[in-house]
């Protein structure tokens, strides 16, 4: 009988590598697996967060062209210190908003809209439904835009002689209802006004 050469015995090789090319492919397909999971919650959370994006800025053109349900008698003789839009009302859930500042799709508010006076921190927003979000009145982002005259000269080059008439600045902010959401949009804007009507 021949004794066995076990250095040269090759016998299972092909098993084993078999074996190794199995668990390096299934190694290899439970990552990918794992980095399409990833991959798709990224652009699900973009698709949200674009989506939010788009409303909001929805909400800050309303502002502006929907100018006459909050640029009332009322609200340009009222304190400039106090003066903001909207101050009474709510919706179904008691949110403190009016229908007038909301932007609705499918029966869902999907935006809101804030306008205020812009001249200083001091603006007051306490009646505002989200400041605790924010902490207090000072953080929110409402207040931290530039402080301006509310009441100023017509620009340069705008073609409003500055004798007969006046600028009043205003800032919209527009924001998501949805307490998960975080999306923001400010606006500094500004209408002119005859100082002799």
């Amino acid at each position: 009988m021949k004794p066995l050469d076990h250095v040269n015995n090759q016998q299972g090789f092909a098993l084993i590598s078999v074996m190794l090319f199995l668990v390096l492919l299934t190694v290899i397909g439970i990552a990918a697996l794992n980095t399409t999971g990833v991959e798709l919650q990224i652009t699900g959370n973009d698709r949200i967060y674009r989506t939010d994006f788009y409303n909001q800025e929805m909400s800050l053109a309303a502002g502006k062209l929907n100018y006459r349900t909050w640029l009332t008698t009322g609200y340009l003789t009222s304190d400039e210190s106090t003066a903001y839009f909207p101050q009474a009302g709510s919706d179904d859930n008691g949110n403190g908003i009016t229908d007038l500042s909301e932007m609705i799709k499918n029966g869902e508010v999907i935006g809101s809209y804030r306008i205020r006076n812009n001249v200083s921190t001091a603006t007051d927003i306490s009646a505002w439904e989200d400041l605790s979000a924010f902490g207090s009145a000072a953080d929110h982002p409402a207040n931290q835009v530039p402080v301006l005259n509310h009441r100023d000269k017509p620009l340069p080059g705008s073609g409003y002689d500055p004798k007969n008439f006046e600028i009043r600045r205003f800032t919209i902010t527009a924001y998501s209802v949805k307490n998960d959401r975080k999306v923001i949009l400010q606006e500094g804007v500004y209408k002119v006004f005859n100082k002799y009507e």
